[in-house]
């Protein structure tokens, strides 16, 4: 079974994103940034056909949301939540201090995907989890 793409090359440059200049590289991360984006949606274009959907702008927002999470893996390597290593912040012990690395990635991150991401999905309504009320809808119809 191939997983579906619904971001094309010439759609991440007419978004007006650029941290691809041509299209080498480009369909291995997309599928990546894809699979994190469909993981925080609960796979919404999975159960539903993408090109049917009438909302325009809930379908621009969601790819828009695959290209930022594409620029994030880009520029921060990080595909994945368990590329960070070791889950902490910071330890002290006494005057000594660590903090990894991959730290200021980490506080970028929400859910598996970056906070750009995160905020379009959220804004058009990608990431309700909840369920209409059948008597809000009985008493209104």
């Amino acid at each position: 079974m191939t997983y579906p793409t619904h971001l094309t090359f010439s759609e991440y440059t007419d978004f007006g994103y650029a941290e691809f200049k041509d299209a080498t590289g480009f369909n291995t991360i997309e599928r990546q940034a894809q699979r994190a984006v469909d993981s925080v949606t609960d796979y919404y274009y999975n159960d539903r056909d993408i090109r049917q959907d009438k909302n325009a702008q809930r379908v621009d927002a969601y790819k828009m949301a695959i290209c930022e999470q594409i620029d994030f893996i880009h520029t921060t390597g990080i595909s994945s939540s368990y590329e960070n290593g070791d889950d902490f912040n910071s330890i002290s012990v006494g005057r000594l201090s660590l903090q990894p690395a991959s730290h200021a990635a980490q506080d970028s991150v929400v859910n598996g995907v970056c906070k750009e991401a995160y905020r379009l999905l959220a804004h058009y309504g990608l990431l309700y989890r909840g369920r209409g009320s059948d008597w809000y809808a009985a008493t209104h119809s």
